[in-house]
């Protein structure tokens, strides 16, 4: 390109249309403009492949470079801009794998999964629940976005990050269980030692110890179990109002519960085994005075 094309960028103001009428005949004139008209005129014609984004990934792990095809050409200005268009498509590839590679666990109701992190640390996701995390950052940045509960093994290494939609926990290498559902957050530590940060808060807690984010602040008690109740189908509930205890049985079961709303403030005590949607119901609201029937199997009618 000549100077004066360049540095009155007529090229970069044509494609913009930009240009005065004078300016296009003075770029006209040049004849640059057909060659760039025939790169454009080119590209309409270049087919791509329908791109496998996982054998991509895999092959642009395993190469240093990534080498692009360009069509030869007689002219120097064609070759110019081909080439720093093949360049930019390179490199937006590139960008795009490094850029992204965040993987997300699902869990649909009454369903259970248990994951294999990198590098060693296990996940156990409770129904209706998600974790994601990036593995192509993983040694830098052991990071774990959380919604719902879940149940962590976490081997010694750098830092494990859980952030949750309320608070952040941090450990090295232990055992833990977040919750975060019905608004709620609650973390059982079951050994080793972790750190949960809620605002300008913080708290330090070691195996049989428990945080629980109430009225803004963080309280820490104790507990005696072993593992999360609810890996055993188990929930256990003290004063929880009833509609939080049906949203729980509504991720365990396939079950259509349109709960009245003068039953939603009243608090339900106790342990309910997840056998099945008969008993689970038996034990809420026979205890409650509530009379119920289960209609077409999965819809619960109240009289």
């Amino acid at each position: 390109m000549s100077k004066h094309l360049e540095d009155n960028n007529l090229i970069a103001r044509w494609m913009d249309d930009r240009l005065s009428d004078e300016e296009k005949e003075q770029l006209k004139a040049s004849g640059e403009l057909d060659a760039l008209k025939t790169v454009i005129d080119d590209i309409d014609t270049w087919k791509v492949k329908p791109f496998n984004a996982d054998a991509g990934l895999s092959r642009l792990k395993e190469a240093n470079a990534t080498v692009v095809p360009i069509k030869k050409s007689t002219n120097k200005n064609y070759l110019g801009i081909a080439a720093g268009l093949a360049v930019l498509f390179t490199c937006s590839i590139v960008w795009y794998f490094m850029s992204t590679g965040a993987t997300t666990i699902t869990t649909e109701i009454a369903e259970n999964k248990t994951i294999d992190l990198p590098l060693g640390s296990q996940v156990a996701i409770d129904a209706g629940s998600s974790i994601t995390y990036n593995e192509n950052k993983w040694e830098e940045s052991r990071l774990v976005t959380l919604k719902g509960q879940a149940y962590f093994k976490v081997t010694s290494g750098s830092p494990f990050v859980v952030n949750t939609p309320t608070a952040q926990v941090s450990v090295l290498g232990t055992q833990f269980n977040i919750n975060t559902q019905h608004d709620q957050f609650k973390v059982y530590c079951y050994e080793g030692k972790i750190k949960v940060s809620y605002q300008e808060n913080d708290k330090i807690i070691t195996m049989g110890q428990s945080v629980t984010l109430h009225n803004g602040e963080l309280q820490v008690t104790t507990h005696q179990l072993s593992r999360p109740d609810w890996m055993s189908g188990i929930s256990n509930y003290e004063k929880t109002p009833l509609k939080n205890v049906i949203a729980d049985v509504k991720r365990y079961y396939n079950v259509e519960i349109d709960l009245p709303k003068a039953y939603e403030s009243l608090q339900f005590t106790g342990t309910i085994e997840h056998k099945d949607l008969q008993h689970t119901l038996t034990t809420i609201f026979t205890t409650m005075e509530i009379e119920y029937r289960i209609k077409d199997r999965n819809k619960v009618i109240f009289e």
